[in-house]
Formats: structure tokens, C-alpha cells, sequence
């Protein structure tokens, strides 16, 4: 072995004289080069040999460990995901456009988004930038703004129902019927006469909708907003009604105008939009202040759903120079030209154009998301917006980046092409690009934004900035259906979220649509909502059972009889729980798959049953289970209240901070001394232990059931009580149930004890008739028999010709059988129950 001092000679440099291209010197630098290889081998193995390191043996990876894969809305497969800045995330996710109550669509896609968060940001560990924006600035805003801004002041201008104000609901409603439902009509419906009113028509097509079934099936296959017109003309039509009742009656005061004008908004709103938007001096204003009435409600109502709240809020109306800026960068390269006013994207000057990006060249691509909806006329129509008009646009695919001011009543901010406003897909354009720059990781909206909104998007912002892809992953939810119907805002079939808040928790509705993918399409079912509460209290009775079992065991600590109690069922558990994880791991990594996942802590919960269930458990190996149980449906904003540790995913209103202990120990001070004291009255007034027994159990059955305490009589490990915490909604539920059950029983035992009773009636009732006259009438037919001896057995038959013999010995037996029978009888009656 080489010495250190040997290896410093042998390291000792080569001097030539030679110049450095020469083959000496190349030689010599060569040798040197081993030389020092040499000593670094002999320094680490006499390093090793003094210090005596042991020899380490490197692990290999014996179970594959699954990476994130997310579905990608630009691929439309699973890719893996890896974020640009490591462990930091940019996300962009397209808010609201504010002008109307959240609904269930609403909560599909942002409770959805928030799971999905949740999973990036607490399980996987990324620090999640959650850029959200608002639109206040739309076509459905201006319209729905102006419309109630005119309603409002049809009302305050109108103190007593008049004439002008009824002719403005009969021409509305003319309107509306002629433009919208003639049109949708799948066969004429003539009136009966040609001076028949409007109403009347209407009348006659809703009645022949009631009652032809082809005809409604045929009319909505034609239009899909077939019944949204029908529901709007119907209540016009009842609201103009009774407005003519009440003002040939002189009842003009009071509600009639707030009634008629309410009643008939849904045609009334578009007319005066039409024939008074000229009126609107501050058509801004109006906008903000609906806007931000219904960006209030909106950010309420998710957080009623335990919606995070956005990290960054971008509002439109706040970024319109920022707006202006892009779209002039956007025609500065050539990628949009002026029209009419407005500013549209050329898209065949963007598909194909080549540009370089760090060196690398490429060409770029319009509808990469749905490149089969290019051309798809009533998709781009939609996307641009009932307002814009289309003078001065080259070609149909392209579209507004910005919108010229066409009509008066529409909100506008100066521009270098005039005054306008910003046309929709630009918006989001600009705003994620303002927060996150040239790109990001993800972003995400529902599935009906893909084409033109996403699309066009992912166009101006490339066209902008010069790249190639503008977005990493994008991630769409997929549509919400409401027992196999889509919901739509535009179609009026939504139910809002406050109507969904109001049969079913916060909780329930976010576990509902984690055991749906997060992109496919959701039905909305019945049947799923009681899965759902299935589920919810097999993890309810998960964890109480296993609080409770672990509050009788008390704390860790040496086993009294000083065995370990972890054997082959402990064992067996374990490995359950540690399958558990990695199959968890495997589901989300699987694209975010929670159905997967909860079904993955199902099936655990049902293992930690059937351990429970022997005689003999170790409740302390259920601990580690039950918390990781709890961390992971927290993890997915399923917890309740401010805990953040401990076992069960808590109650509502647990927040850090809350009622102080006396006044939370208080209800069950108060049972314990209610129980207490009724039990002293009855031992003072000689009770008996069946009366004593009766208390007991009235105090579990009811006092505590109310307190939300579960007491189980001879499950604790040495026959006394288990007593569990539950939530008292559903002990309560349970006892409602139990009761319903007993009654049941009791009803089907009465209802039996009631037949068997009659049946009892019925056979003594057979006793009435004495045994001597049984065989003569009424109780047989007359001249059945002529002639009887003293017990009444009958000697002759009707044609005086002798009983036989064998006839005469059957109704010995028939009438020995009727005294007993009798004897019966005459014993009811004297006991005067007949």
C-alpha cells in the first residue's frame, strides 16, 4: 500500500524544457495525470483504513414511485407534470363574469379547481400563485345592467299603474313572441281568428305544448331555449293580466307597477334595452355597481363552499391601459388590423406565421385546444358577444380584441382607434400576463371555455409575447348535469348555490364531485348525493369508534402486563395502512384521481372495522391510521371548523378561539345534574331498579344523544359503557330512524294481534249455535231432515227415508266437535268480552 509520503513524491511535477506541443511534454503531462490518480487512491484508501468506515451498500428502489401526471387539455393526454421555477407553481383560472347569482356550474368548476389545489399545495408540497380574475366588463353585463338600470326607473317614474306603461308591456311581449317564438315554432299554431291578441296566441301554443308531447319534444330540439321563452312569455302574460284586472278595478296604487314591471322583466328588460339605451348617461357606473354586487355574492358563496380565496385578484375594468398596450403590440407585429373601429386578430396571418424563440424556430398554431371547432360559426358568434358588430372584420374566424363603441348606453374608454372597450378572450390576455409574465404552469376553466375563449387566448397571448406555448397544462372541469340534463345560466335550469346549501353541507357537495374525475362530465344525481352521505358517515362512525376506544385505552405507555400486543392482526393492519398510502399516492399521482383515492380510505376504514370487530385489538395501532385518515380528507378542504390535528374532520363553528371551556362544558354539566337529581327522587320515593333502569336509559337515549355523546352499553373492554363523541344531526337522525323502525314493528305486531284476535272472535263465534240444534234450520237447509232424536241427530232424511249409518257417524263427530265449541262460546259470553 502506498504511503502519503510516497504519494507526495510521486504528485511532485515534471520540469522540461521542451515547449508544451511537443510529444515529451504531452507524455509527461499524461503521466502526471496518473500519478495524481495514484495518490488520490492511496490518501482515500489509507483515509478509510484510519477511520475504520464501514462499507456502504447504496438501497435500490423497490416499489417504482409514481410521478404526477396531469390530463392536458393541449395534449389530451396525461403528461407529466413539471412546473418551470421547481417547486413554485403559476396559476391562472378563469373567474366569473359577474352579473347574476352563482349557481351549482359555478361550484363544479371552482370547488373542483380548489381540490385540485389543495392536493398540489398540501400533498404534493408546491407553493401554489392562484391568479383568479374577475370579468366586470362583458356584453351580458352591459345588457343585464342596463336592463335593470331601465326596469328601476320604469318603477320610480311610474308612481300609479298607467296606461303608457301597460302599452309598454303589450308591445314588449309582442316582441318577444314574435321575434323569439314564432321563430322556435316546430309547426304553426294559427290563432283562432285574425283579430286574436297576442295573448291569445301565445295561450293557444302553450296549451298545445301541455298537451302534445311531439310537438314540446320537437320545439326544443329545435331551440334549445324553447322553455326559457315559454316560462318568460307565461309569467309576462300573467303579470299583464292581472295589472288589467287591478286597473279596470282602479286598484292603479301600491305594488301594481313594482308587480307589472317585475312580472314582465323578462320581456320588458330587452325592449327597453333596445328603445332607451340611448337614455343611460353613465353607462360605467351602472355596470360597476352590478358587478360589484354579484362579485360579493360570488366570493360569499365560495366561501360558504371552503373555497380558498384567490392569492391574486384581477378585476378587467381595472387593467384597461394595460389592455390598450397589448393590443397595439399585437398590431405593431402585424397580427391584428383596425376595422370598423375595432381591432380583430387576423387568424390566418397567425397560423403558420414562423417565429424564433432562444434560438429555436417555429411556426404557430390557432385551436389548439379544439382545432375541429375552427369555422364553427354559432361557437365564434357566442364567443364575440350579443353586442358586437362585425362591420369591418376580414374573415369570419377573426376576432375582437377590442370592441368600437357601436351604440349609445354602452360603457367605453378611449383608445388610439376611438372609444371602445375590450373585446372578452383579450382580457385574460392581458391580466395573466401583467401577474405571471411570458408564461405558466396551468391554467384552467370549464370545459365550455375551451373553444374560442381558451383558444383565442392562447393565440393573442402568443402572438403577443412571441413564443410558441404560452401555457404548460391546461386544465378544464367538465360539464355539470343535473340528473342527465345540462345546466346552463342562458337556458334559466340552474340551481343556485344557496339552493344547493340549503339540502346539502358544504362538505357533502365538495365529497359529491370528488367521486366524480375532476374532467369529466357530472351527473348530478340523486343517488350519488346518497353515496355521499353513506360515505360520510362511514367516516363519522370511523372516527368516533376509534376516539372512543383510544379515550378507554388512555395514554401510551408500558403494557400492564407487559406484553407488546402487536402480533400477526397488528401486523396484518399495518400493512393495509402502508398499501393505503402508496395506493392513495398512486391516485392522485394519477391526474388527480379522488375517486380513486376516497375509495382507497374507504376500503382502510373497512379494515380497521373488521380488526375492531375481534375480541382482542391493540386501539393504540389505530391511532397513526385514524390521523393519517384525517389529514388526507383535511388535505382535500373536507375538515370542518379551525382544527388542524387530532382525529375526525371536525364540526362546524370548531374555530380557534371559540367559546371558552366552562361554556362549552356547560349543556353536559348541565345533563349530568338533571340525571343526577332525577335519580335522588326516585331512590327518596322508593323507586324500583325497573323505573331506576328506565332513567338510565332515557338519559342515553335522549339527553345524550342531544349532547351528540353515543353511549354503548357492554361494548367497553371490560363490559362497562363505550362512550363516543358523534355529531348530534346524526344521532339524532339515527334515533328518528330507530324510532321509525319500533314503530313499524309495533304497528305490524298490533296490526297481527288484531287479525289473530278477529280470528279468535271469528271461531268462537262458530260456538253460538247449540249442538241439539245444529243439524235442524235455519242452521241446515229446510227439509234437509224430518225427523230428530232428543240431541238433536237427525233420524230421517228430507224424504223420510233413515239417515245412513255412515252419515249418522259423521255427524256425531261434527256435532261432538260443536259442544266443544259451544262450551267455548257460552264460556266468552259469561266472561262478557262478546
Amino acid at each position: 500500500m502506498l504511503s502519503l509520503r510516497s504519494a507526495r513524491i510521486l504528485v511532485t511535477p515534471l520540469r522540461s524544457p521542451r515547449t508544451q506541443s511537443s510529444p515529451l511534454f504531452n507524455h509527461s503531462r499524461a503521466l502526471l495525470h496518473q500519478r495524481r490518480q495514484l495518490a488520490k487512491m492511496a490518501a482515500s484508501t489509507e483515509d478509510r483504513a484510519s477511520s475504520s468506515m464501514p462499507v456502504w451498500i447504496k438501497p435500490s428502489r423497490g416499489t417504482e414511485v409514481p410521478v404526477l401526471k396531469v390530463y392536458n387539455s393541449l395534449t389530451r393526454t396525461k403528461d407529466e407534470f413539471i412546473p418551470t421555477k421547481g417547486m413554485s407553481v403559476d396559476w391562472y383560472n378563469c373567474g366569473p363574469t359577474v352579473y347574476d347569482a352563482s349557481h351549482m356550474g359555478h361550484a363544479r368548476n371552482y370547488l373542483t379547481q380548489d381540490i385540485v389545489r389543495r392536493i398540489l399545495r398540501d400533498y404534493f408540497g408546491y407553493d401554489v400563485n392562484f391568479v383568479m380574475n374577475i370579468t366586470d366588463i362583458d356584453d351580458k353585463i352591459i345588457l343585464r345592467a342596463r336592463e335593470q338600470y331601465l326596469l328601476d326607473q320604469a318603477i320610480e317614474s311610474n308612481p300609479t299603474l298607467s296606461s303608457t306603461l301597460l302599452e309598454d308591456t303589450h308591445t314588449a311581449f309582442s316582441t318577444f313572441f314574435e321575434s323569439k317564438l314564432l321563430k322556435s315554432l316546430p309547426s304553426p299554431v294559427p290563432p283562432r281568428s285574425p283579430n286574436d291578441t297576442t295573448l291569445n296566441h301565445f295561450a293557444l301554443i302553450e296549451e298545445r305544448n301541455a298537451n302534445d308531447a311531439e310537438f314540446s319534444r320537437a320545439a326544443k330540439e329545435k331551440e334549445e331555449k324553447w322553455s326559457m321563452y315559454l316560462s318568460n312569455l307565461s309569467k309576462s302574460a300573467q303579470a299583464i293580466k292581472l295589472a288589467e284586472k287591478r286597473s279596470s278595478s282602479g286598484e292603479t296604487g301600491g305594488d301594481s307597477v313594482r308587480d307589472l314591471v317585475e312580472g314582465t322583466s323578462g320581456v320588458l328588460g330587452p325592449y327597453y334595452g333596445q328603445t332607451l339605451a340611448h337614455t343611460v348617461s353613465d353607462p360605467i357606473g351602472i355596470c360597476r355597481s352590478l358587478t360589484a354586487h354579484w362579485e360579493a355574492k360570488f366570493f360569499q358563496d365560495m366561501a360558504r363552499l371552503r373555497v380558498l380565496p384567490p392569492d391574486v385578484i384581477t378585476r378587467v375594468s381595472e387593467y384597461i391601459p394595460e389592455i390598450v398596450s397589448f393590443v397595439q403590440r399585437i398590431v405593431d407585429r402585424g397580427f391584428a388590423y383596425e376595422g370598423g373601429g375595432s381591432i380583430w386578430f387576423d387568424v390566418n396571418k397567425f397560423e403558420g406565421a414562423s417565429e424564433e424563440e432562444e434560438g429555436n424556430s417555429f411556426k404557430h398554431e390557432y385551436a389548439k385546444l379544439q382545432p375541429s371547432s375552427k369555422g364553427n360559426k354559432k361557437l365564434l358568434d357566442e364567443g364575440e358577444g350579443a353586442l358586437t358588430a362585425s362591420s369591418g372584420k376580414r374573415q369570419a374566424a377573426d376576432f375582437a380584441i377590442w370592441k368600437a363603441k357601436s351604440k349609445p348606453g354602452e360603457p367605453a374608454w378611449a383608445s388610439p382607434w376611438g372609444e371602445g372597450r375590450p373585446g372578452w378572450h383579450i382580457e385574460c390576455s392581458v391580466m395573466a400576463s401583467a401577474i405571471l409574465g411570458k408564461g405558466m404552469d396551468i391554467h384552467s376553466g370549464g370545459v365550455d371555455l375551451m373553444f374560442p375563449h381558451h383558444d383565442n387566448e392562447l393565440a393573442q397571448s402568443e402572438a403577443y409575447h412571441g413564443c410558441q406555448q404560452w401555457v404548460n397544462y391546461f386544465l378544464h372541469t367538465g360539464h355539470l348535469h343535473i340528473e342527465g340534463l345540462k345546466m346552463s345560466k342562458s337556458l334559466k335550469n340552474f340551481i343556485t348555490i344557496d339552493e344547493a346549501l340549503a339540502k346539502f353541507s358544504a362538505r357533502q357537495l365538495r365529497l359529491a364531485f370528488m367521486l366524480q374525475l375532476w374532467n369529466a362530465k357530472m351527473d348530478f344525481r340523486e343517488d350519488l348525493l346518497k353515496d355521499v352521505r353513506t360515505k360520510e358517515d362511514l367516516f363519522d362512525n370511523f372516527f368516533s369508534n376509534v376516539k372512543a376506544r383510544l379515550n378507554q385505552a388512555g395514554q401510551s405507555g408500558p403494557s400492564p402486563d407487559g406484553k407488546h400486543h402487536f402480533d400477526a392482526p397488528e401486523h396484518a393492519l399495518m400493512n393495509e395502512f402502508h398499501s393505503a398510502q402508496q395506493a392513495f399516492r398512486a391516485s392522485l399521482c394519477d391526474s388527480f384521481n379522488t375517486p380513486q383515492a376516497i375509495s382507497t380510505l374507504v376500503n382502510l376504514v373497512g379494515e380497521v372495522n373488521t380488526y375492531i370487530s375481534k375480541a382482542s385489538y391493540n386501539a393504540h395501532v389505530l391511532e397513526p391510521i385514524a390521523e393519517w385518515v384525517t389529514r388526507m380528507l383535511r388535505m382535500f378542504g373536507l375538515g370542518e371548523g379551525g382544527a388542524t390535528g387530532g382525529i375526525g374532520w371536525g364540526k362546524e363553528g370548531d374555530e380557534a378561539g371559540g367559546a371558552d371551556f366552562e361554556s362549552r362544558l356547560d349543556k353536559y354539566l348541565k345533563a349530568m345534574s338533571s340525571f343526577r337529581d332525577d335519580v335522588r327522587k326516585l331512590a327518596i320515593s322508593g323507586g324500583s331498579s325497573k323505573d331506576m333502569l328506565a332513567l338510565c336509559d332515557r338519559f342515553r337515549d335522549e339527553d345524550l344523544v342531544n349532547l351528540g355523546v353515543q353511549l354503548d352499553d357492554g361494548q367497553g373492554a371490560d363490559g362497562s359503557a363505550l362512550y363516543k363523541l358523534v355529531d348530534p344531526a346524526v344521532l339524532l337522525r339515527a334515533r328518528e330512524e330507530k324510532a321509525a323502525i319500533a314503530a313499524d314493528k309495533a304497528a305490524k305486531k298490533a296490526a297481527n294481534a288484531a287479525a289473530a284476535e278477529a280470528k279468535r272472535k271469528e271461531q268462537l263465534e262458530k260456538g253460538r249455535v247449540d249442538p241439539k240444534d245444529m243439524f235442524k234450520p235455519p242452521n241446515v237447509p229446510q227439509g234437509a231432515y224430518t225427523e230428530w232424536d232428543d240431541a238433536g241427530l237427525p233420524l230421517k232424511d228430507g224424504e223420510g227415508k233413515d239417515v245412513a249409518k255412515s252419515q249418522l257417524k259423521k255427524l256425531v263427530k261434527e256435532q261432538k266437535v260443536q259442544e266443544k265449541l259451544h262450551e267455548a262460546f257460552l264460556a266468552w259470553q259469561a266472561s262478557g268480552e262478546s
